[in-house]
């Protein structure tokens, strides 16, 4: 039988209001006991309100690791007086997926981004029960500065990326990698995510240079070599750009879940008519893929393009 696991989804009010038209699809398909939301007493009620109280849950994010925490050390390492919110939220919402392993109980719990809609059912073990990594392809040099100095000799492992959109934790290996971090008196400071924000240059912190995703995938690859299986994770993020949240169909969800198995509405999206009719008119439908659009689209296009 499965592994029983939760899933986690950290986010914001307004993130949650963008994309929750379509979160009985999260209840659907997910492959999770229960969907616990992590965010502010908005976002509680908000689930409360929406979602079915037998398949989801709520857990305030400050009874978890409380933000002017996180927002004291990043003042400390500035010098500033004030932080942008979106700054410390960057690292905060890291900090509350990993410092959930100290209190789950189960073996594993996933995260998943909750700008993202799965496509269809899928699962996140083999069938000889091993645990999936699912990967895709990103490179953030930032984030492997960071991850070097909390753990000299680590270095990118793999040719793509543990960053998907989700990860499946194991708890004993996620707490075993923050005490390790912890546990080492050559990084200054006292909690796991003190020492991580202090290993960040303080001229860098205002951009994205750390990663969860790609230290604990790093982590496994060092110390646990053989314990998960990796798997190519086909998944739309830019569909955002081609598709409204408060408009897609299942139709769409359909005929995009034969190529991907979950599509993304990042708050940056910029839609227009045209971009839309891309991937909506029904002669293109009917001659090509959503695949085939894609790459159609991508040749045109520059910067971070989906891979098969």
């Amino acid at each position: 039988m499965e592994q029983k696991f939760d899933a986690l989804i950290v986010i914001t009010p307004a993130d949650y209001d963008r994309v929750s038209r379509n979160y009985n699809r999260l209840v659907k398909y997910l492959p999770a006991e229960r969907i616990i939301f992590i965010g502010s007493e908005e976002v509680g009620e908000r689930v409360s309100r929406d979602l079915p109280a037998e398949k989801t849950g709520f857990l305030n994010e400050n009874d978890l690791l409380p933000f002017a925490d996180v927002e004291a050390v990043l003042k400390e390492r500035t010098g500033a007086d004030e932080i942008p919110r979106g700054m410390t939220g960057w690292y905060y919402q890291q900090f509350l997926k990993m410092t959930y392993a100290l209190r789950c109980e189960d073996e594993y719990y996933m995260t998943w981004d909750g700008d993202t809609i799965p496509c269809h059912n899928f699962s996140m073990f083999a069938d000889d029960g091993m645990p999936y990594f699912d990967l895709k392809q990103e490179y953030q040099e930032k984030y492997f500065v960071t991850l070097a100095r909390l753990f000299p000799g680590m270095g990118k492992c793999i040719p793509k990326s543990f960053i998907s959109e989700h990860m499946l934790f194991k708890v004993d290996f996620m707490r075993e990698l923050m005490a390790a971090i912890e546990n080492n008196p050559a990084l200054p400071g006292e909690r796991y995510y003190e020492k991580i924000l202090r290993q960040i240059d303080p001229d860098q912190l205002i951009y994205p240079s750390f990663s969860e995703f790609e230290t604990y995938g790093t982590y496994i690859c060092f110390r646990h070599l053989g314990s998960y299986k990796m798997r190519d994770w086909h998944s739309f993020r830019y569909c955002g750009n081609f598709f409204d949240p408060d408009t897609i169909t299942e139709e769409d969800f359909l005929w995009l879940g034969k190529d991907f198995e979950a599509v993304s509405f990042e708050k940056r999206a910029t839609r227009t008519p045209e971009s839309m009719a891309i991937f909506s008119k029904k002669e293109y439908r009917e001659k090509l893929s959503a695949r085939q659009i894609l790459e159609i689209v991508q040749e045109e296009s520059e910067g971070y393009k989906e891979e098969w």
